[in-house]
C-alpha cells in the first residue's frame, strides 16, 4: 500500500513534463532499457541492433538531448536521422513511432532537442536518464511493460547476452541492481592505459569501503545498473544533475533497501575521453591521459583512510550495543589503529557533527539494530566519502599507483599482484567473480 502510494504520488507530482502515455496493448514488452545520447555517432544504433534476446520483447528508451552551452543544435542530428531509416515495428502507432532493432527488440527515440529544447547544463545528462526513466515508469504503471525493473546504460556500453536474464533470479526484495563492468579498448593506446587506470581507482574505492563493512559499498556507474519501479518512485527518480546523477541515486535507494550486486558477465565500456559531463569517467580518463607521468598520478585514496572509516564505523557498533558506556573520544582511542590517525578521527567526527547525530539516533531507536539503521540513514554514501576526503586532508593525501605499490593495501584480494594494472584488473574481477 505505501509503495502504491509512492508510485501515485510520482506520477502526480515528480514525474517530467511532456511524458507520453502508452496506448500499446497490455505486456507488449517483457524489457526495458534506457540510455541518454547527446554527441554520439549512429554506431549508437549498429550496436543496440546486437542487444541480446531476454524472455520476450524489449524495448530501448533513447533519450537525445543536449545542453544549453551546446550551440550547434544539430549535434544529434547523424543518430536522429539513422534512427529515422530504422523499419517501423509492429508495435508502432501513430502517436508514438516506434523502430525495429531487431526481431525481439524495439526503439522508441525520445527527442528532447525537439520537444522541449537545449537542456540546462547543471541537469543535463540526470535530467536526460530520469526523462527516459519516467517514460519507462509510466509504461509499466499503465501495463505495456510487463517488467518491475529499469535498466539504465550508457552509449558506449556494449550489454551481455545475459544482460537480462542477470536479473531474474534476484531476491524479492532488492531495490535496485549494479552489474559487472570493464573498460576495452578504444583503439587509442594512451586512452586505453588510463582508462584502465581509472578503471582500477574505482575498484580500489569499493574494495576499500568492503574492508571498512560499509553499507555503501558498491560501483555507482549510470552504465551498469537497473532500478525496480516501485523503488524508483519512492525515492523520486534520478536528481538531475549534470554529473553524479547515478551515485546519488544509488545513495538513497540504499536507504530505503537492499541493492543486488551482480556477477557474472560484465557489460563492456568502451574506452574514450570525454567532455559530455563536468566529472565522472570521461574528463577524468582526459585528465590521466595527458599526465606527464601517468604511474605517477595521485589517483587513489591512502590505505589509511578505510583503515580510518573501519575502526570508525566499528566504533559506531560498540556504541549500538553499549549505548551510555561508549563515549566518542574514549571509543576511538581503542580503535586498532595508530594514535595519530585515531586522533584524526576523532577531530573529524567532531567536524562532521557526530555527537548529535548519535543523539538524534538514541531517541529515534529501540534496538540496536534500530539505532544502526538510524545511524546509516544519516552517515550514507555522500557523508562516507566526506569522511574519507577529512582523513585525506588530514595527512594521509591522495597517492599514485606507484606510491600505493609500496603500501600494498591490505584490502586487496590475496591474488593481487602489482605486475601491471591489467593483471590487478583481472584479479580483482575475479575476486568478485565477474568474467
Amino acid at each position: 500500500m505505501l509503495l502504491s502510494t509512492a508510485c501515485k504520488r510520482y506520477l502526480q507530482q515528480y514525474r517530467e513534463i511532456n511524458i507520453p502515455v502508452s496506448n500499446h496493448n497490455p505486456d507488449t514488452w517483457q524489457h526495458v532499457l534506457v540510455i541518454p545520447a547527446y554527441k554520439e555517432s549512429p554506431e549508437l544504433l549498429k550496436r543496440l541492433t546486437k542487444l541480446a534476446r531476454g524472455r520476450g520483447r524489449s524495448l530501448v528508451i533513447l533519450v537525445l538531448n543536449h545542453p544549453d552551452t551546446q550551440r550547434d543544435s544539430e549535434i544529434n542530428k547523424d543518430v536522429r536521422q539513422a534512427a529515422n531509416r530504422l523499419v517501423p515495428a509492429s508495435t508502432s502507432r501513430p502517436q508514438i513511432a516506434i523502430k525495429q532493432l531487431n526481431p525481439y527488440t524495439d526503439l522508441y527515440v525520445h527527442d528532447l532537442d525537439r520537444i522541449s529544447g537545449p537542456l540546462p547544463a547543471s541537469q543535463g545528462v540526470g535530467l536526460a536518464r530520469k526523462t527516459g526513466c519516467d517514460i519507462a515508469f509510466t509504461w509499466i504503471r499503465c501495463g505495456s511493460l510487463s517488467t518491475q525493473w529499469i535498466c539504465c546504460s550508457d552509449a558506449d556500453a556494449i550489454l551481455p547476452s545475459t544482460y537480462f536474464s542477470q536479473l531474474e533470479n534476484i531476491p524479492e526484495d532488492r531495490v535496485a541492481a549494479v552489474y559487472p563492468f570493464r573498460h576495452v579498448t578504444g583503439g587509442d593506446l594512451q586512452c586505453d592505459a588510463a582508462t584502465a587506470l581509472y578503471e582500477l581507482r574505482l575498484h580500489h574505492y569499493r574494495l576499500g569501503l568492503e574492508y571498512a563493512h560499509s553499507p555503501y559499498a558498491m560501483h555507482t556507474l549510470g552504465s551498469a545498473m537497473a532500478v525496480k519501479a516501485t523503488s524508483y518512485a519512492q525515492v523520486r527518480g534520478f536528481p538531475k544533475r549534470s554529473g553524479g546523477e547515478d551515485f546519488y541515486l544509488l545513495n538513497k535507494l540504499a536507504k530505503v533497501g537492499t541493492i543486488e550486486l551482480l556477477t557474472g558477465e560484465a557489460i563492456k565500456l568502451t574506452a574514450r575521453a570525454s567532455d559530455r559531463i563536468p566529472f565522472g569517467t570521461g574528463p577524468a580518463v582526459q585528465a590521466i591521459q595527458y599526465a606527464t607521468e601517468v604511474g605517477d598520478q595521485p589517483l587513489f585514496y591512502h590505505p589509511d583512510c578505510f583503515l580510518a572509516l573501519r575502526g570508525f564505523l566499528q566504533s559506531i557498533d560498540k556504541r549500538a550495543v553499549y549505548p551510555e558506556g561508549c563515549h566518542s573520544k574514549a571509543a576511538f582511542t581503542e580503535l586498532e589503529m595508530a594514535a595519530e590517525l585515531s586522533g584524526a578521527v576523532c577531530r573529524l567526527s567532531d567536524n562532521i557533527g557526530l555527537p548529535a547525530a548519535l543523539d538524534h539516533c538514541r531517541r529515534q531507536s529501540t534496538s540496536a539494530t534500530q539505532y544502526l539503521r538510524q545511524f546509516h540513514q544519516w552517515f550514507d554514501g555522500f557523508r562516507t566519502l566526506k569522511f574519507i576526503h577529512g582523513i585525506r586532508d588530514a595527512g594521509w593525501p591522495m597517492q599514485s599507483y606507484n606510491q600505493l605499490q609500496r603500501l600494498n593495501p591490505v584490502y586487496l584480494p590475496g591474488s593481487v599482484c602489482w605486475q601491471n594494472v591489467e593483471s590487478q584488473l583481472q584479479a580483482i574481477r575475479r575476486y568478485w567473480a565477474w568474467t
